[in-house]
C-alpha cells in the first residue's frame, strides 16, 4: 500500500496519457478524413501528409524506449561528446537522404521500398528479389528494434516502478500496443506520434531543468562534475571526441559515421511510408531534414541531464554497461516529483507504442503488398479492394510483435543489438546506392550483396576471432570489444563490395528493355550514360533515320553537389546541438559562437536545399 500510495499520481498520469494517445489513434483517421476501408488511406494517409509531420512522426518513430536507457548509459561514461554518437549515426545519412533520393522515390508513385525491384529488375528475378527484400526487412530492420525497444521499457520501468521480471512489463506494455496497433491506421500513427513527441519535449525538458535547479545552474553544474572528476572533467564537458576515449573517441565517431551512412537512401523501409505519403516531391525531399531536426533536440533532452547523475555519482563514471542503462531509471526517481516522474514514464512507454506502431503498420503493408500477392497473386481476398485485406496485415502484426518479445529475452545488451544490426547492413548497403547510380547493377550482384553480405558478415565473425590479435583484442574489455566489431562490420563492407562489383562487370546487365524504361520513370543520378545511348537509338529507329538528342542530362554534377549540400545540412544542425550542449554548463562564449554557425548555416542551407532541388527537376 505504501508503494501504492507514493506512485498513486505517477501511475494516474501514465494511464490519462495511455488513454488519451489510444483515443487519438483511434480517432486520428476522422480527424485526417481518410476511409479505414481504403488500403491507399491506411497504409498512406492519402498521400496528403505535409513534410514536418511525416518527418516529426519519423523521429518519434526512431527515439524507441531503448534510446533513453542506451543514450544515457553512454552519456555516463562520455559526457557532452555523447552528441557524436548520434550526430555520426545520423546526421549526414539522413541529409543525404533528403539531397539525393527522396524526391526520386516519391517521383515513383509506388507504395513500399520492396516495388522498386518490380521497376529495377525484369522477370521472375524480380518477383523473388522483392519478396525477399519485404521479409528481410522484416526480420532485421523491424523485429529486432520491436525486442530492442521492449528491453528498454523493461530498463526504465524496473528501477522506477520496481518492476522485475521482464513478463511483468510485458503484460503492462503489449497489450495496449497490439490494441492501438489493431485498430490504427497511417494517419493514426501520425497523429499520435505529433503528440508523443510533444509529451517526450516537454517531459525530457522537465527532467533537464529539475537538474539544472538542483545543482544551481549551469555554471554550479559545470563545477560540480569539476570536483567530482578531477582527472576526466576535460573530456566529460569536451565539445569534440576525446583522442584515447575508452568508449567514443575520434576512431570510433568515424566508424559511426560511415557504417550507417553508406547505402543510406538507396532503399527505404519506415522513411519511404513516410517519402510515399507526401503531396509532392519537394515536400518528400524535407522529411527527414524535419526529422533530424525533431529527432536530435529529443535526444539533447534525453541525455543532457545525465550531467546531473555524473556530478553526484562519479562511480557511473567506471559502472559496467548493463549498470550504466539503467542510469535513465535512476535519474528519473532522483530528480523527479510524483506525477512528472510518471509523465516521464509515460513518454518512454509511448515511445515504444510509436516504434512498434509504426514498424507494425509497415510491416503489414510490406508483406501484402510484396509478399502475398506476389505469391497468391488470385486471391481474392489480398485484392487491395477487398473489405477484409487490412485485417489479413493485422493478423501477421502479432507475428512480428512475437518475435519482437524473443528478441527482448535473448539480448541484455542494447548497444550490442544495433552493433550486430548496422554491420549486416553495412556488409551490403553500398549496393543499394549502386542500383541507383550504376547501370550494370543487375540479379546476380544484388544476390551477391544482399545475400552474400549477411554471410560474410557471420563468416568474419567465425574466422576473426581465430586471429590470436583479435582474441586479444576482443578479451581487452568492453570498449575494446566493441571497437573490434565496428572493424568487423568495416572489413565486411569492404569484402562484400569487391564481390558484387565482380560480379556485376562478369555478367549480363538488365536486358535494355528494364534498363530504358527504369531510366525513364525513375531519372536516376550516376553512371547511366550506355542506358540514355539506348534510348537516343530506338527513338532514332522510330523516327527512320532523324537525329534525335539523348535525354536530357540536366545541370552537371547532380551528384556532388547533392552531397555538397547534404554535408552543409549535416554541419548546421551538428554546431547548433553542440551549441546548447555548451550551454548546459554554463561555456557562454563557445555556446553563443557555435549557435552563431548554426544560424548563418541554417540560412545559407535554406537556400541551398532550393538551388538543388531546381536542378533535380529540371533534370
Amino acid at each position: 500500500m505504501n508503494w501504492l500510495g507514493s506512485h498513486a499520481a505517477d501511475l494516474i498520469v501514465i494511464a490519462v496519457y495511455l488513454a488519451a494517445t489510444l483515443v487519438i489513434g483511434l480517432w486520428a483517421h476522422r480527424l485526417w478524413r481518410t476511409g479505414r476501408e481504403d488500403e491507399e488511406s491506411y497504409y498512406l494517409a492519402g498521400r496528403r501528409v505535409p513534410a514536418w509531420m511525416n518527418g516529426v512522426s519519423y523521429a518519434a518513430t526512431a527515439i524507441n524506449a531503448d534510446v533513453a536507457p542506451l543514450y544515457c548509459g553512454m552519456a555516463a561514461v562520455v559526457g557532452l561528446p555523447v552528441a557524436w554518437f548520434y550526430l555520426s549515426r545520423f546526421g549526414l545519412a539522413w541529409m543525404i537522404v533528403a539531397m539525393l533520393f527522396a524526391a526520386r522515390w516519391r517521383q515513383l508513385n509506388i507504395r513500399t521500398g520492396p516495388e522498386f525491384y518490380a521497376l529495377r529488375f525484369g522477370g521472375r528475378g524480380a518477383k523473388l528479389v522483392r519478396i525477399y527484400t519485404a521479409l528481410f526487412a522484416v526480420a532485421v530492420s523491424m523485429v529486432p528494434w520491436i525486442g530492442a525497444g521492449l528491453l528498454g521499457t523493461h530498463k526504465i520501468m524496473q528501477p522506477v516502478l520496481g518492476i522485475e521480471s521482464k513478463w511483468a512489463t510485458l503484460a503492462c506494455v503489449v497489450p495496449l500496443v497490439a490494441g492501438y496497433v489493431w485498430v490504427s491506421g497511417f494517419a493514426g500513427v501520425l497523429v499520435t506520434d505529433v503528440f508523443q513527441s510533444a509529451v517526450i519535449v516537454v517531459a525530457s525538458a522537465a527532467l533537464l531543468v529539475a537538474v539544472l535547479v538542483n545543482a544551481g545552474g549551469p555554471t554550479d553544474l559545470a563545477a560540480a562534475i569539476k570536483a567530482a572528476h578531477p582527472a576526466e572533467h576535460a573530456e566529460i564537458l569536451a565539445t569534440l571526441p576525446v583522442p584515447g576515449h575508452a568508449i567514443l573517441g575520434p576512431w570510433v565517431v568515424i566508424a559511426w559515421l560511415i557504417i550507417p551512412t553508406i547505402g543510406r537512401g538507396g532503399s527505404v523501409d519506415l522513411d519511404g511510408q513516410r517519402i510515399f505519403s507526401c503531396r509532392t516531391a519537394r515536400e518528400a525531399a524535407k522529411v527527414t531534414i524535419w526529422g533530424q531536426l525533431a529527432m536530435f533536440i529529443m535526444l539533447l533532452l534525453i541525455t543532457l541531464p545525465v550531467l546531473g547523475m555524473v556530478a553526484k555519482h562519479p562511480d557511473l563514471y567506471h559502472a559496467t554497461r548493463g549498470e550504466r542503462e539503467q542510469v535513465y531509471g535512476m535519474m528519473l526517481i532522483e530528480y523527479l516529483p510524483a506525477g512528472v516522474l510518471g509523465l516521464v514514464v509515460a513518454g518512454g512507454l509511448a515511445s515504444v507504442m510509436s516504434t512498434i506502431s509504426g514498424y507494425l503498420n509497415y510491416g503489414s503493408q510490406t508483406v501484402v503488398n510484396d509478399v502475398l500477392r506476389q505469391l497468391f497473386p488470385q486471391a481474392a481476398i489480398l485484392d487491395p479492394r477487398h473489405p477484409h485485406v487490412l485485417w489479413v496485415g493485422r493478423g501477421i502484426t502479432l507475428g512480428i510483435l512475437l518475435a519482437g518479445i524473443w528478441v527482448m529475452f535473448a539480448s541484455d545488451s542494447l548497444f550490442r543489438i544495433a552493433t550486430v544490426i548496422s554491420g549486416m547492413f553495412a556488409a551490403s548497403a553500398a549496393y543499394l546506392w549502386a542500383q541507383w547510380w550504376w547501370w550494370r547493377a543487375n540479379l546476380a550482384s544484388w544476390v551477391a550483396a544482399m545475400i552474400g553480405g549477411p554471410v560474410a558478415y557471420f563468416a568474419l565473425a567465425w574466422l576473426l576471432p581465430k586471429s590470436d590479435w583479435w582474441a586479444t583484442r576482443l578479451a581487452a574489455g568492453e570498449a575494446a570489444a566493441d571497437g573490434m566489431a565496428m572493424l568487423h562490420a568495416l572489413i565486411a563492407i569492404v569484402v562484400t563490395t569487391m564481390a558484387w562489383v565482380a560480379v556485376a562487370l562478369l555478367t549480363k546487365p538488365e536486358s535494355e528493355e528494364t534498363l530504358t524504361s527504369f531510366y525513364l520513370r525513375a531519372r536516376p543520378l550516376g553512371w547511366w550514360t550506355p542506358v540514355r545511348q539506348m534510348i537516343s537509338a530506338a527513338e532514332t529507329n522510330q523516327r527512320a533515320g532523324a537525329s534525335t538528342p539523348l535525354p536530357p542530362v540536366g545541370p552537371p554534377l547532380l551528384l556532388a553537389g547533392g552531397f555538397g549540400v547534404a554535408a552543409v545540412g549535416a554541419a548546421w544542425i551538428a554546431a547548433g546541438v553542440l551549441g546548447v550542449s555548451q550551454l548546459v554548463i554554463g561555456n557562454w562564449t563557445l555556446a553563443t559562437a557555435l549557435l552563431g554557425v548554426a544560424v548563418g548555416g541554417g540560412i545559407a542551407f535554406r537556400y541551398l536545399f532550393d538551388w538543388h532541388l531546381d536542378r533535380l527537376e529540371a533534370e
